[in-house]
């Protein structure tokens, strides 16, 4: 059944972005995660981590090996530096 799986070598399975919407797609439909992952072969965990990218992120899920969300977690880290330099600042004019 299922299609648009790649194997590397020995290690890891990787799912392209259709596969991965088509399988949240279904879910979000009603298909019970537990029929998906018998369907598509692919862990209950692993569909429930593509849907949750899928509510967050939408169309722009499973966007390159990650890239996005690495930059996104460089700007959140950076937003927390500024807000704590900015504590600190206020706290020395006091």
């Amino acid at each position: 059944m299922f299609r648009g799986k790649e194997v590397c070598g020995m290690g890891r399975r990787q799912f392209t972005k259709e596969i991965k919407l088509e399988v949240v797609q279904h879910v979000e439909s009603g298909l019970s995660v537990a029929e998906a992952s018998r369907r598509y072969e692919v862990h209950p965990n692993l569909i429930r981590q593509w849907r949750e990218l899928y509510r967050k992120y939408g169309e722009n899920a499973f966007r390159g090996h990650g890239q996005v969300y690495r930059e996104e977690a460089k700007v959140a880290a950076l937003e927390r530096k500024i807000s704590q330099l900015t504590m600190e600042s206020r706290q020395s004019r006091d």
